[in-house]
């Protein structure tokens, strides 16, 4: 999902920085309970990795504990004093031994009761951060009102996009691997979670509106299968097909093979599959309610304008039966993704970790 999927690239293109722009950094990487998986790529990681540990508790287990009771195991897990700690969650508080940076990509546990809570000491850990790493403007006023914070000490950086995968000159999932799928005929995308914030309800309720004008069209929900087949059954709308999970190697031609991605969350931090949809030349429709999804997207999608069923139903109904719009798209996409670059991102990353050594 989105922080695996973050974490995985940051770490990589760290990786491929140029020697003489990384100068002497070394990087000790940390993760959580278990080696990610799929391994991550040994050959960007030759010039970053020291040493990795796993640790063998939660961060459930932590979130109950005392702030210092926590700082104090970490500090003593955490071998030699680094100059610089980074955690990639504000689940994860920093240790004591060093100044700390934290991204903190959105709150939407601050704002949905379904998205489980935010440890008690979250806010004194923030502000115990040099600084805070988040990729939109949204996510930085999410941070600064819900967390208290200065403004000076929230530093947005864009993530960046996948060019090397997620091109125009992508081939499309062919018939073959689409009935493998359980894909029949023509479809819109839906990929992502189940969560209230996804709006994956309103989206089912805009589609059994829709789908009697579009008998041609199934909409394909991949994400996790359980949940999203629950929503789907609830709905009762004609021609849905929740796909389960799609693998990292197949995205890429699974969502280059639809019609557009429909894409309706009302809560997001950033929003890597409109960007990686607009990188391909696939139609985009958002809702105005997104959080940072119009900030990636401006102008090279179909924005709705709201997250209802009514209006997300008004936005798909506009693209679907404009073709010199589709055509539009396909073109101001891949120039709205070029904006985003992956290794500029993690350069701009060491730049916060020097400005943070530096005090």
């Amino acid at each position: 999902m989105g922080m695996g999927h973050y974490e995985r690239l940051l770490i990589q293109h760290l990786g491929q920085i140029a020697p003489d722009d990384k100068e002497d950094w070394q990087f000790e990487m940390t993760f959580e309970g278990r080696n990610p998986d799929p391994p991550l790529d040994a050959n960007a990681l030759d010039a970053a990795l020291r040493r990795a540990d796993f640790l063998g508790f939660s961060t459930a287990r932590l979130a109950r504990l005392p702030l210092a009771a926590v700082q104090t195991l970490l500090n003593l897990r955490s071998g030699k004093k680094p100059d610089v700690t980074h955690s990639l969650a504000l689940s994860f508080p920093l240790p004591t031994k060093a100044p700390g940076v934290f991204t903190i990509h959105d709150l939407p546990p601050a704002r949905f009761a379904d998205e489980g809570k935010l440890a008690p000491w979250a806010e004194k850990a923030a502000h115990a951060a040099r600084f805070i790493m988040t990729p939109s403007e949204f996510a930085k006023r999410e941070l600064v009102e819900l967390l208290k914070l200065p403004e000076q000490k929230v530093i947005v950086i864009p993530y960046g996009c996948e060019h090397d995968r997620y091109h125009p000159d992508v081939k499309p999932a062919d018939n073959a691997q689409l009935k493998a799928w359980g894909i029949e005929g023509d479809y819109l995308l839906y990929a992502g979670g189940f969560t209230r914030r996804k709006n994956v309800a309103a989206l089912l309720e805009a589609w059994k509106t829709l789908a009697p004008d579009y008998p041609e069209l199934t909409l394909v929900l991949a994400g996790p299968q359980a949940p999203l087949t629950a929503l789907a059954n609830t709905a009762n709308a004609p021609r849905v097909l929740p796909m389960g999970y799609v693998s990292y190697g197949q995205m890429p031609s699974l969502m280059k093979a639809a019609r557009a991605l429909v894409f309706p969350s009302i809560y997001e931090g950033f929003g890597l599959p409109p960007q990686e949809a607009m990188a391909l030349g696939v139609p985009v429709v958002i809702s105005a309610q997104g959080g940072a999804t119009p900030e990636v997207v401006g102008e090279a999608g179909v924005t709705a304008r709201d997250g209802g069923a009514p209006a997300l139903a008004e936005a798909m109904r506009e693209l679907l039966g404009d073709e010199a719009l589709q055509e539009r798209l396909k073109v101001a996409g891949p120039e709205r993704a070029a904006r985003f670059d992956w290794g500029g991102h993690a350069r701009a990353v060491l730049d916060v970790y020097r400005r943070a050594m530096d005090g």
